[in-house]
């Protein structure tokens, strides 16, 4: 029992999402259940997380940093300077779990933007689900979702990858999940 069923989900992402949004997130969801199923995840749990991973994704910055505060989630200088795009994901599970939602989704939704070293299988597949749902299209997007279907770990690696490469060439700052997903990804090679 995940705590939240899909009705529920679907009526908290309608009352606080856009249009767009929950375009993305239903998308988000449908490529969650791929994953789940061919990855052996909780199948309904992946659904769930896809439909929730971006609750708070559009609050503004400030309503973000009082969240994350309230939540008593550490607020870092990389994640100060982005904090909707960083701190979505921490905020949303920590919302989410006060609404009963399962630690197994809330931990999937917290970690579905920056990641970090010791993912589950479910926690892979709902940050891979929202790197490569099929409205995205970015270069090397075609090499991570090939990858998708045959191996999980070799994805979420191509895609820290991907990820870290466009961060330092924006010269953004990293955050420490995504450089410890990173580097566990990347440890033999």
């Amino acid at each position: 029992m995940t705590g939240l069923d899909r009705p529920t989900a679907e009526a908290l992402i309608g009352a606080r999402l856009s249009p767009r949004r929950r375009d993305h997130a239903h998308r988000v969801a449908a490529e969650a259940v791929v994953l789940a199923e061919r990855h052996g995840a909780p199948r309904d749990k992946a659904e769930l997380a896809g439909l929730l991973h971006d609750y708070c994704r559009e609050l503004s910055d400030e309503e973000m940093l009082a969240a994350a505060r309230r939540h008593g989630i550490p607020v870092g200088p990389v994640e100060a300077r982005r904090p909707r795009k960083i701190l979505h994901g921490p905020v949303a599970a920590a919302e989410l779990l006060e609404l009963g939602l399962d630690p197994e989704v809330a931990a999937a939704i917290r970690l579905h933007t920056v990641g970090d070293e010791g993912m589950s299988v479910l926690e892979k597949c709902i940050y891979l689900a929202d790197y490569v749902e099929p409205g995205r299209d970015f270069p090397g997007l075609d090499e991570v979702r090939a990858l998708a279907e045959t191996s999980l770990d070799a994805a979420v690696g191509a895609a820290a990858r991907l990820t870290l490469l466009d961060i330092i060439r924006k010269g953004r700052g990293v955050v420490p999940g995504a450089l410890r997903l990173y580097n566990e990804t990347h440890a033999g090679q």
